[in-house]
């Protein structure tokens, strides 16, 4: 064979070798590619464990225990004047005398006044009484008073921090809750009565028509023509008579008090694990207590006299605001059941204690005071807690 035959046959065998080498590394390359094999995604590697809780419910304790006393003055009294002035305006609780609106009078009368019961006229018909009232209480007595349950709401919040072998947990919990406080002491307490009585001349006039009555009147005849019926009053009263009653037991006093405390609390818990769905916790710290509340005091009695028995009654009504911070500790101690990994609910037991204060109510002559004790409460709680 010629010697170029037998160079193109060296070298035709040399290129099919390379080929061959050249295709194996590749398809072996292929098989060995990342992307022709199966990824392996480990899930465990991107779960976060839930760190926290929140509990939403309820908290039921044992109201706050208040003391109720003191001693208030109560009128009738619009515009009490001296006996002897006559210009001026008399107020009375069962009628006025007001100013003469007659011009140019000299008569010392006036035209404009006005009573309102006919067992006011007095003396076989001529003369006309208005009175005057005052009670004050006396004696001071403190009526003691304890709430009972006062239902509110809270919610928590809690931070798992790592465990104390293998069944205990502790986190550090921060809560908020709200309780209202309300009660209240009805009963007749013992007062001293006073009854100021003036008594006014008619004159021998008689009044034109049955009371209430006010001056000036008229009547109207079928032509529609007005006549003056106007009884004329003397400016000042005739006479005036003051009659004091004691430890009468005829005012009835109504004391209330309404208002709320929010709790602030936080503090470690430790978390006990008993099954696999049932915990024990048990928790404890500070508090800071705002509590805001109204304190009011209704009194009222039934005035009477020997010349006229009116039938009405006094009433007076006095109260204030307050709002008190004050600090203390709570502990509690409860179970939660797990109803899936995330949700359960919880029951417990609750005690806290916050201090007191006292309220006042001081005007018109009154002096009143009520002690709000916050500092033993106890009670229970309850609700939903959820994992995130």
């Amino acid at each position: 064979m010629p010697v170029t035959q037998l160079t193109h046959l060296y070298l035709m065998h040399r290129y099919l070798l390379l080929f061959l080498g050249l295709t194996s590394i590749c398809f072996g390359a292929g098989r060995g590619s990342p992307e022709d094999e199966i990824p392996n995604f480990d899930l465990d590697d991107y779960y976060i464990e839930p760190k926290f809780n929140m509990n939403l419910g309820f908290r039921g304790l044992s109201g706050a225990k208040t003391a109720f006393r003191g001693n208030g003055f109560m009128t009738s009294f619009s515009q009490l004047q001296d006996a002897t002035s006559t210009d001026v305006v008399r107020g009375y609780h069962d009628g006025s005398v007001f100013l003469d609106t007659r011009n140019g009078s000299t008569d010392n009368k006036t035209n404009n006044w006005a009573f309102d019961d006919g067992r006011q006229i007095i003396n076989n018909g001529a003369d006309i009484a208005f009175h005057e009232y005052s009670a004050q209480t006396t004696g001071g007595t403190t009526k003691n008073s304890d709430q009972g349950l006062s239902l509110g709401a809270e919610l928590v919040v809690s931070r798992d921090l790592g465990k104390i072998g293998n069944r205990i947990e502790w986190m550090i919990t921060a809560g908020v809750s709200l309780n209202g406080i309300q009660d209240s002491v009805r009963g007749n307490v013992m007062a001293d009565i006073k009854t100021i009585t003036d008594v006014y001349s008619l004159a021998g006039q008689t009044i034109p028509e049955s009371a209430p009555y006010e001056a000036p009147s008229y009547e109207f005849d079928f032509n529609g023509d007005r006549t003056e019926t106007t009884v004329l009053l003397g400016r000042s009263p005739d006479s005036r008579t003051e009659t004091n009653t004691s430890n009468d037991s005829q005012v009835s006093s109504f004391s209330k008090l309404r208002g709320h405390y929010l709790t602030l609390r936080v503090g470690p818990t430790f978390r006990v694990q008993i099954t696999d769905k049932l915990r024990f916790t048990v928790s404890g710290g500070p508090v800071l207590v705002h509590s805001g509340s109204t304190y009011s005091v209704n009194r009222d009695f039934e005035v009477a006299t020997t010349a006229a028995d009116i039938g009405a009654t006094v009433r007076d009504q006095v109260s204030s605001t307050t709002a008190e911070n004050m600090t203390g500790y709570y502990a509690d101690a409860g179970l939660e059941y797990l109803l899936s990994e995330y949700s359960g609910f919880y029951l417990g037991a609750f005690y806290q204690t916050a201090g007191s204060y006292t309220q006042y109510i001081t005007e018109q002559s009154s002096s009143y005071e009520l002690d709000i004790d916050l500092s033993r409460l106890q009670g229970f709680r309850g609700g939903l807690n959820f994992k995130f």
